[in-house]
């Protein structure tokens, strides 16, 4: 090599080298430009789809990182709570749509007009909006549909002398169906009583036996007690599932999710009351017990004539808002907005066995299920979701009397005069 050619070696090496110097210098500068959002979630469509969404988010948006706190759903609230009173913490919270966030709207910021146009593409989005008004404040962004169904185990039924084609469509063949399920040893129905489940999971599949849409928004408003004889036979018919021996023994002890849902999964149980997107939904059941074993059904009519009896209790999965404390508020709205897109539609519909709101989202991406396919025909008929109507007193009252009940330790009649007692305690219906 001559001298030159060093030379000239020597300096390809040093501009290499500065080369690399200045992209790191560029790649840390980046770094130390980008914004951190802070996201309270209870990680719905399981932890794939949540890694899929930070990853499509931040590189969309090179500069803004994303830090996840997650927390399981029957503990969210006791988390949740601390920030709000002390306002502090994440940047964009998850909150189920309707009272619930509208009891907690002082955590979240009204969304502007441009934020609320990246739903436009959405079904619906009410759900965060205040009163289910869309010309009132709203206070988030959906991405999800979700409401109730019924799953059954179609071996646990066979075993059982039962047609699982034909699966109970009223009460009463339900209860015949338990009392053949529990002579093979196995629950009828899989049940937790604990949190928040009765309220949002079963309350709503009875009360739709004896409500009117008008009566559901009478909830909402506060106008209906707890007196009336249709909400009196609402919890009736609850009282009934445990008294009458349909569901496991510690179902006043357990939550709902994981461990009423783990009887199910495991294939001790005919039935599970549970959602259509989630932890809990379709594509876990199918994967514990297999997709050819898991049929999805509206839970039984307790009264076959009633005009809602055969309809679906659905409303938005969850929404997501800013929070009013956060100093980075450009950077949560815009997460914000990216939920609601349809980017994020064909990941939940892929990856997170959940039926979007997006109505752009490619169709094709829909998993291959029997019980996935009864679903969407089920959601064709929706009604208003009347759990996510009541205050978080009456959510109270109504799971712990539930148990009590089960338990032998309370009355109906006594369980009336406790809801009637939490709703008059409601301040967001008084």
């Amino acid at each position: 090599m001559t001298t030159n050619d060093t030379r000239r070696s020597f300096r390809l090496r040093s501009l290499a080298a500065s080369a690399l110097v200045a992209l790191a210098m560029t790649a840390s500068a980046q770094a130390q430009d980008a914004t951190t959002i802070k996201v309270l979630n209870w990680q719905p469509g399981g932890p794939e789809y949540w890694t899929a969404l930070v990853k499509a988010f931040e590189t969309e948006n090179p500069n803004i990182k994303v830090e996840l706190e997650t927390v399981p759903f029957d503990r969210y609230p006791e988390v949740q709570g601390p920030y709000i009173a002390t306002r502090s913490g994440p940047d964009v919270m998850q909150q189920n749509a309707g009272l619930e966030l509208f009891d907690r709207r002082v955590a979240y910021q009204e969304l502007p007009a441009e934020v609320l146009a990246a739903g436009d593409d959405l079904l619906t989005r009410s759900g965060g909006c205040l009163n289910y008004d869309l010309t009132q404040a709203c206070y988030g962004l959906p991405f999800g549909f979700q409401g109730n169904v019924m799953y059954y185990n179609k071996a646990v039924l066979s075993e059982a002398g039962l047609d699982p084609a034909n699966p109970p469509s009223t009460w009463q063949e339900f209860g015949d169906a338990c009392e053949k399920v529990k002579a093979t040893g196995k629950t009828c129905l899989a049940l937790g009583m604990t949190g928040v489940f009765p309220a949002y999971w079963v309350f709503p599949e009875i009360a739709r036996n004896y409500l009117t849409e008008d009566d559901m928004r009478a909830i909402l408003a506060g106008k209906m007690p707890w007196t009336d004889p249709k909400m009196v036979s609402i919890l009736q018919a609850m009282a009934d599932i445990p008294t009458k021996g349909w569901s496991n023994g510690n179902a006043p002890s357990i939550s709902m999710l994981p461990d009423g849902a783990d009887i199910f999964a495991s294939g001790n149980a005919a039935f599970a009351g549970t959602i259509i997107a989630d932890a809990v939904n379709w594509a876990a059941f199918g994967a514990a017990l297999g997709d050819e074993n898991v049929g999805a059904m509206r839970w039984p009519a307790v009264e076959p004539d009633a005009p809602l009896a055969k309809s679906f209790s659905g409303t938005e999965s969850a929404v997501f808002g800013v929070t009013t404390w956060t100093d980075k508020t450009e950077a949560a709205q815009q997460f914000v907005k990216f939920v609601a897109g349809v980017e994020n539609g064909n990941l939940l519909t892929s990856l997170g066995g959940g039926i979007p709101l997006n109505s752009k989202v490619d169709p094709a991406l829909f998993p291959k299920s029997g019980a996935l396919e009864q679903i969407r025909e089920i959601i064709k008929k929706p009604t208003i979701h009347v759990g996510v109507l009541l205050s978080g007193q009456e959510t109270d009252a109504l799971g712990r009397g539930w148990q009590e009940v089960a338990l032998g330790r309370l009355s109906v009649e006594d369980w009336v005069a406790r809801m009637q007692v939490a709703l008059e305690e409601s301040p967001g219906k008084n």
